[in-house]
């Protein structure tokens, strides 16, 4: 029940110099689909020059939701953010950069999702305004486990956060960092959070480049405030996170920001400021010492796993002859070796390099494309299956694919080869799939030496070989719109000498989309 003594949302905002964008901001906050009464703002200004403060009295004279305070300038947005914090009151809390705007909807949305779903966090749907976000953080989710999910790839503040878990873990920004101090916090956020949700199907927040180029992030840095924060949140998960899986993904997280957000600039600064990135590189080689596995390699991309590999094993100047190539201008072609594809990235197989050849392996990443276009029985106990499926990045010339029937009690196994056909579909896109398509056929009567299928749950798998490579993919859920996954006709397959009793088959969908195949023994049921 809402209370109107107690908001039920605290919008934070850190104020410094964020004129004109300021009353975008404002405006976006006060105008919410929630009601401004369900709010209150309390707006820092930050020692601000250029008239946000008084700005901000404008805005707080008209409207008594806004409390606005001054103070100097303390060089970031933790101590501001702290400040509102200790004196908020709602529910919840949500902070808003000042030079950002939400979407009309969004606090009513978020505060849904939190109400109904009993979450600690909200995440927030952004979207980009010159800046780049996660879509993969902001899939809509009612509930978002941490470990499994990509939300930890957001750690920026807008987020609606049930205040009591902050008060309760007694959770503040920390003020001795100005860049990267919302990891931090926000981190520990998370790891105090009961439940975390997303509210995906809404534009909820736009995270906006200033024109003028004064975003905070985009302040030069020294070396050490190039790598503090993520030393400290390194710690943090470190200390915290027993979980392996959870430990490994939260950790392989900071390790790809340690090489796009310390690593290349220094590089890029190592000819005009080498101090700086001797002291970046002896800095991020002590955190590869305390806290890479071997299993992290596959929290990265390809490419900055052997960036980080050459960086901690290999010759300095190979990983800077790595950090500065773009795969996007230049793509890597890929070779198949003894049933295995490799991606020939700058120095594969360059002796001096000495690059073992794993990292280059991106045989387990390389997609299997497949979909279920037809499902039909010709008669009998006879099935006919069409689609397509392919390997990516591989042809179509020497496929020699399956399908692969297999008892979910006994794990037995049935194979039926896939005949090859055109999939004029595919090939307008990329003519090295021409023949792509499959046609499947399979008499369920005499499948076993001759004999029907044994009684039993049978779900179908594709067995896709291209090149001497091999990935085995479930069969059904990517398919055609036109596809009939209602109807469960049995046929039957056999009936025993004396009739007393027949085995039927029937093809159905799984809860997942997938297909399987049910046999049963039953007694026979009346003719029409």
């Amino acid at each position: 029940m809402h209370h109107a003594s107690v908001p039920d949302i605290t919008v934070i905002i850190a104020v410094y110099n964020a004129m004109p964008y300021l009353n975008e901001c404002l405006d976006s906050a006060l105008g919410q689909s929630l009601g401004a009464e369900r709010l209150e703002v309390i707006a820092v200004d930050d020692g601000s020059t250029d008239g946000s403060g008084a700005e901000l009295d404008r805005y707080a004279a008209r409207y008594p939701q806004v409390r606005v305070l001054h103070q100097p300038n303390s060089g970031g947005p933790g101590g501001p953010r702290n400040r509102a914090l200790d004196l908020a009151r709602g529910r919840y809390v949500f902070v808003l950069d000042a030079d950002d705007f939400l979407g009309p909807q969004a606090l009513e949305r978020l505060l849904d999702m939190a109400e109904t779903q009993g979450s600690d966090v909200v995440l927030a749907k952004q979207v980009g305004l010159g800046r780049t976000v996660s879509e993969k953080a902001h899939r809509h989710a009612e509930e978002a486990a941490l470990h499994t999910s990509e939300v930890y790839r957001s750690l920026h503040s807008a987020k609606l956060m049930r205040r009591q878990v902050i008060e309760d873990a007694g959770l503040r920004y920390p003020e001795d960092l100005w860049y990267g101090e919302d990891q931090v916090f926000v981190t520990e956020v998370f790891l105090a959070a009961g439940k975390i949700s997303v509210v995906g199907d809404y534009d909820c927040y736009f995270l906006r480049r200033r024109d003028d180029g004064q975003n905070i992030t985009a302040r030069p840095r020294t070396a050490s405030e190039t790598v503090a924060h993520i030393e400290r949140v390194m710690a943090l998960v470190a200390e915290r996170v027993q979980d392996p899986l959870g430990r490994r993904r939260m950790l392989g997280r900071h390790f790809r920001s340690l090489l796009r957000t310390a690593l290349r600039p220094a590089v890029e600064a190592r000819h005009e400021n080498p101090g700086f990135t001797a002291e970046v590189y002896e800095r991020a080689r002590a955190l590869v010492q305390a806290y890479w596995r071997p299993e992290m390699g596959g929290e990265l991309p390809p490419i900055d796993w052997i960036r980080l590999y050459a960086f901690a094993c290999g010759p300095l100047p190979a990983f800077e002859q790595l950090m500065e190539y773009d795969p996007a201008l230049e793509p890597a072609r890929e070779i198949v070796d003894d049933g295995r594809v490799y991606r020939c990235y700058p120095l594969f197989r360059d002796p001096a390099a000495g690059l073992p050849d794993v990292l280059f392996d991106v045989t387990d990443k390389l997609r299997t494309h497949h979909r279920l276009s037809s499902l039909t029985w010709p008669g009998g106990g006879r099935v006919r299956l069409t689609g397509h499926a392919y390997i990516q990045s591989l042809g179509t010339g020497r496929m020699q694919s399956e399908l692969v029937l297999r008892a979910r009690e006994s794990g037995a196994e049935h194979l039926v080869p896939l005949l090859a056909r055109p999939a004029p579909e595919l090939t307008e896109q990329n003519p090295e799939l021409m023949m792509a398509g499959f046609l499947a056929e399979l008499d369920l009567a005499t499948l076993a030496d001759g004999g029907p299928i044994p009684p039993g749950t049978w779900d179908c798998f594709l067995n896709v070989r291209a090149d001497g490579v091999t990935r085995t993919v479930r069969l059904g859920r990517r398919h055609a719109p036109e596809l009939d996954r209602t109807a469960r006709r049995a046929k039957v397959l056999a009936r025993d000498p004396g009739g007393a009793t027949e085995l039927a088959a029937a093809a159905f969908f799984t809860t997942y989309g997938n297909l399987s195949f049910e046999v049963v023994r039953r007694i026979p049921l009346p003719t029409a």
